[in-house]
């Protein structure tokens, strides 16, 4: 894995491992990207539950002038309600977050 793409990862990672949406109902226990298909693998331990869940989020990349944002374009979840509920409410909204520094400009050059 080149420079570029770890440095990209850990601008992925960033992104997932502060997400206020993540730490308000659980903690991350193992995350692994693959920047070659766009999608991070994330097993999260929600709050008052004994078994994390796993999770898969695929993004992309988007050009904003100055910024690079990450878009999430759908999440897929191995307990069905859940992955219902974010099917559902993907249609109407999006998850998007400004890249952070170094990592944010090399993505905008590279990808």
């Amino acid at each position: 894995m080149s420079f570029l793409s770890k440095a990209r990862d850990k601008a992925i990672e960033a992104v997932i491992r502060k997400n206020e949406l993540v730490q308000r109902f659980g903690e991350i226990q193992n995350l692994a990207i693959n920047s070659e298909q766009g999608y991070a693998d994330i097993s999260v331990l929600l709050h008052g539950e004994k078994a994390p869940i796993a999770l898969r989020a695929y993004y992309s990349f988007n050009d904003m002038g100055k910024d690079t944002e990450v878009s999430v374009t759908s999440i897929s979840c191995d307990r069905k309600w859940i992955d219902e509920i974010a099917s559902y409410w993907l249609e109407n909204h999006t998850l998007s977050y400004t890249l952070p520094g170094l990592a944010g400009g090399l993505a905008k050059i590279f990808f």
